[in-house]
Formats: C-alpha cells, sequence, structure tokens
C-alpha cells in the first residue's frame, strides 16, 4: 500500500453488473493501463487472474488518501480475462471481477473511478491449498520422523540402482564432470529404482562451481533413464535456464549419436509450461512449451491440414500424377473457352496437346514439380511433429525410423525433380506406368531412380498409414485433449514451484523425482506444492542458501 502512488492504473470506462453471477461480480472496461513500467528491475505489468484491485472514484497518491472523507472505495479480485485466455499480448483493457463487498454506483463515482493494482494472490491461494490439501506426504515424513529401519533396504537399493544405470549408460553421459560432480549425480541416479525409501539429497555449492552443469546432466540421464521426473524453480528464468541447458545437451547427444539434423530430434518427453509472456521463451525452447506444442498437435491432428489429409494427398498424387495432369489441363482448355470464342478453342484442339501445352500451359515436370512441392511440404511439416512434439512412448520405433526414411526419400525425389537434364516427355512416360511395375533400369537410364523413389515413398506412406492407425492417437484437436496427452506421456516436465499446482488435477501417470533448482530462493510453504504431487519419492534440491535466500515480508514478524 505504500508504493500505490507508483502502482499501475488505468481509468474505468464500463462497469456493469456480469449477469447471472450475482451482485458482486462486474465486467469491467478500463482504458490504457499506465505505470507500467514504474517498477525497475520487475517485468511489465499485465493483468492476470488473481490480481488484487483498488476500486476508487479518484486516483490515491498514498494509503491515507483512502481514509479520506468522502473517498469511496473497495477491492476488487480479478476472475477472468475473457479475451486474452493464453496470456499472449499486452494487458487487458476487459476483464471481469468479483468485489469484496456490494458497490452502490452513484453519478459522481460512475463519471471518475479508477483501478489500481496492488498485488497477485494466486501465489499465496495455491500454497494455501497445499498445506490444507490432503496428498503425497512420503517425503515431509521422511524429513520430519524418518524410519531408520529401513535403512539396510535402502543402502541395497541405491548399490543396486547405481550398477544399473551405470551399466546400461556407462561413463558417456557423465563426460565433463568433476569428481565430486560424478558423485552427485551417481548418488541421486542410484536412488531411482528404491521403493523403500523416499529421500532428499542436495546438491549444494557456492555460484561458479557447477550446480547448474550439475543438475543438467543428472536431468538427462533421468530423461534417458524414462524416469518421470518434475523440475521446479522459484522463478520463470530459473527454470527457463534449466530448460535451455538440458535441451541443447538432448540435441548434441542426438546429433553425435544419430548423425542427423536435430530437426528430427524427439522432444516430445520434454516438457515446459507457465505464463507465455514471463517465461520470455526464445525459438529454441519454445520447441518444447506447451502452449506451442498444443498448436502444432492441433495442424498435426486437424481434419484439412492433418497427417491423414496429407498422407493421403501425397499417396494420390504419387499413383495418379498423370490423369491428375490431364485432368488440369481439361481445366485449363474449360477456362481458355470461356475467354475466347468456339472456332478458337476447336482449332486448338486439334493440335498436338505438347504444342499449345507450350503456348501457355504447364508441362508436366512444371506441374509435377509444383503439386509435389506442396503436397510434400505439408506432409513434411506433419512428420516433423510426430518426431519432434509426439512423446517416443506414444509410437513405435519402428514407425520413428520410417518417417526418418520417407523424409529423406521426399527430399531426394524432390532433388531429381529439381535438375535441369529432366525431360518432361518422358517424366510423363515414366510416371504413366503403375507404381508396382517393374521397370528395366537399362532401358530407362537415371529415370529409373525417380520411378524407385516414389515406389518407396509410396510402400512408406501405406506401411505407417496402417501402423499409425493402430495406435491410440488423438482423433480430436481440442486444445484439453491435446493437453492430456503431453502431460500424461512426458517424461521430464519443467515449471516453477507455484505454477506445478495445476499438476495436482492433471490426469497423468505418477511422477517419481522431483528436482528444485535455486531451492534457498524457495519458501518451505511454496515447496510443499510440488513435494505432495502423487508418486513423488525423491526429492533433490540444488543451491546455496547463503546467495539469495527466501523472503518473507510481514509487518508481523
Amino acid at each position: 500500500m505504500d508504493t500505490i502512488s507508483r502502482a499501475p492504473f488505468a481509468q474505468v470506462v464500463g462497469f456493469e453488473e456480469s449477469k447471472p453471477y450475482g451482485r458482486k461480480f462486474f465486467d469491467v472496461n478500463v482504458d490504457d493501463w499506465r505505470n507500467r513500467f514504474s517498477n525497475r528491475g520487475k517485468e511489465t505489468y499485465r493483468i492476470l487472474p488473481g490480481d488484487v484491485l483498488i476500486l476508487a472514484d479518484a486516483k490515491p497518491e498514498s494509503a491515507s488518501d483512502l481514509q479520506r472523507v468522502g473517498m469511496k472505495w473497495t477491492f476488487l479480485s480479478v476472475t477472468r480475462i475473457p479475451d486474452d485466455e493464453h496470456g499472449i499480448g499486452s494487458t487487458s483493457i476487459y476483464f471481469k471481477v468479483k468485489a469484496s463487498k456490494d458497490i452502490q454506483l452513484d453519478d459522481k463515482m460512475k463519471k471518475s473511478m479508477f483501478v489500481i493494482f496492488l498485488t497477485n494472490i494466486t501465489p499465496n491461494c495455491r500454497i494455501w491449498n497445499s498445506l490444507h490439501m490432503p496428498g503425497n506426504l512420503k517425503i515431509i515424513e521422511e524429513v520430519l520422523c524418518p524410519n531408520p529401519g529401513v535403512e539396510e533396504n535402502y543402502e541395497l537399493c541405491c548399490v543396486k540402482g547405481d550398477g544399473i544405470w551405470k551399466e546400461k549408460f556407462g561413463p558417456r553421459l557423465l563426460s565433463g564432470l568433476n569428481d565430486s560432480q560424478v558423485k552427485a549425480v551417481s548418488a541421486c541416479l542410484g536412488k531411482m529404482h528404491c521403493n523403500h525409501k523416499s529421500s532428499v539429497d542436495l546438491i549444494w555449492g557456492p555460484p561458479g562451481t557447477g550446480k547448474t552443469t550439475t543438475v543438467s546432466i543428472l536431468l538427462f540421464n533421468l530423461l534417458k533413464m524414462r524416469c518421470r521426473t518434475l523440475v521446479c524453480a522459484p522463478t520463470n528464468v530459473a527454470i527457463t535456464e534449466v530448460a535451455s541447458r538440458v535441451l541443447k545437451l538432448v540435441k548434441e547427444s542426438f546429433e553425435a549419436d544419430s548423425g542427423r539434423d536435430t530437426l528430427l530430434c524427439p522432444l516430445g518427453d520434454i516438457l515446459l509450461f507457465g505464463n507465455t509472456e514471463r517465461l520470455k521463451l526464445n525459438a529454441e525452447i519454445e520447441e518444447i512449451y506447451l502452449d506451442y506444442r498444443i498448436k502444432k498437435l492441433q495442424e498435426c491432428f486437424g481434419l484439412l491440414t492433418g497427417w491423414r489429409h496429407c498422407f493421403t494427398s501425397m499417396s494420390d498424387f504419387l499413383e495418379d500424377c498423370v490423369p491428375q495432369y490431364h485432368i488440369f489441363l481439361g481445366n485449363e482448355l474449360m477456362k481458355k473457352r470461356e475467354k475466347h470464342n468456339e472456332n478458337e478453342i476447336k482449332e486448338e484442339e486439334s493440335t498436338n496437346r505438347t504444342d499449345w501445352s507450350k503456348g501457355g500451359s504447364k508441362s508436366f515436370l512444371e506441374f509435377m514439380r509444383e503439386r509435389f512441392k506442396c503436397s510434400a511440404t505439408s506432409l513434411r511439416n506433419c512428420l516433423y511433429v510426430f518426431l519432434t512434439h509426439i512423446p517416443e512412448s506414444c509410437i513405435l520405433e519402428n514407425n520413428l525410423r520410417n518417417m526418418v526414411s520417407l523424409i529423406s526419400l521426399l527430399n531426394s525425389f524432390e532433388t531429381l525433380l529439381s535438375q535441369d537434364n529432366v525431360a518432361s516427355e518422358e517424366l510423363e512416360e515414366l510416371f504413366s506406368h503403375s507404381i508396382i511395375e517393374n521397370l528395366s533400369q537399362s532401358i530407362l537410364d537415371r529415370k529409373y531412380l525417380l520411378h524407385e523413389i516414389r515406389n518407396g515413398c509410396h510402400s512408406l506412406l501405406r506401411v505407417l498409414w496402417n501402423s499409425l492407425n493402430e495406435i491410440d492417437l488423438p482423433r480430436t484437436v481440442y486444445k484439453e485433449s491435446l493437453k492430456h496427452l503431453c502431460f500424461k506421456k512426458a517424461s521430464l516436465i519443467f515449471c516453477t514451484a507455484t505454477s506445478s499446482y495445476k499438476l495436482h488435477s492433471a490426469e497423468m501417470e505418477p511422477l517419481n523425482f522431483l528436482v528444485i533448482d535455486e531451492a534457498a530462493q524457495l519458501k518451505e510453504s511454496e515447496s510443499t506444492i510440488p513435494l505432495k504431487l502423487p508418486g513423488i519419492k525423491h526429492a533433490i534440491l540444488i543451491g546455496d542458501e547463503c546467495q539469495l535466500p527466501a523472503m518473507v515480508e510481514s509487518s508481523v514478524c
């Protein structure tokens, strides 16, 4: 309240009761928000659900102004932002609120009303709810009431788990770490298979000792071992930094192991969610962001843009490109008939088709290049979505290999079509033959390769079509259904500690590991939000309590 003079504010230009919700609910329309940049070092203000505002008949310059004789004011709580559901763009001027008391608007107040931002209570509400909700208490009980009776089994599990992951992955995944970092990662991974006892481990170190590198390698190993892990941090900046480092490791490993372009790197098992604007996403990390992923999946499963349409379109074209060309020529003639008189058209129809095609209509080669490029671009985009955004557990490994092979064949086919030494007439003769027809390589010379690639593309399309239809893939583009798929199948999830509150209501397989970066900055009460998630057995805290400890501001303390 002491900084109310510097708080973001706006003048109210519309204030109506929000029917049928009741007397204390209102639809608010304001003019432009001012003082949005007043708090230096902090993010630009934009209104969000959970914001607490003051509605007053004049703009107060201090908290004492609210006690001035004759001044009318009340608290408002923002409940919904109708025109900006996804948190994208500038702050809204339309929003719904709930008032702390009944509001009687007189003529004076209607002419002059202001709303002033005070704070956002969403994080505090989530903390309060977390403290009072039933949930997974394994880690909290282990910290408060440890049971020494399970220590022996616990140590055996750690030794066994340590041997399993070292045998499976070896030292390659720990390259670049010093001895203390290797010990830290080994100790954490060794507990992955222990079901006897929950545990809390601490990776501590002052700035510059490699904590971020250590946690990145740890998370990369957990991802490789398909251990369902939640990664939290107190701030959006911190969680974005960790996610960026892990993403870089994943892409570098994929490129080194497969030798393929990172465009084909599977990222569907990694998920980041939170507020778009506050996360400050760049082009690379956007690939694992929930809203961006849903947008791509909607394109991939859409009726007119989806993979089924793309597969059918390309398959039909490869089978019937010559008949499609003849239909195209017929349509061109009909267009000319509309522009010219009947005699000119009859004379034109009597000439050789090749002659009049040179006079303006596309040749078969031009037609092939144009139509193939159009179909191949859409198909490739769908295949990239499958490879990048759908978790590997949803797609069989042979399907992934076939998709990579299909992309390679499409690229080769397009390259051959673009060469200058391809004759249109020979190409039309070549594609007049059936796909299944065996042709002599000696007769066709270099054109034989085009025919073989055509056959290969068509064969892979048919195999993938049959296989993908047997998999439980979404047949809808509804956001909630696709969000459910992302949460259900992801094995490495990034979010802030308060944002993890949303996972309590998500339908998903239980998580196993919890990793909290910059843990010293997190309030203990706030940490209960991710700690109480179903399935969490082991927690790993990373940080330095001397660097930036959690801060509580209260006039009571």
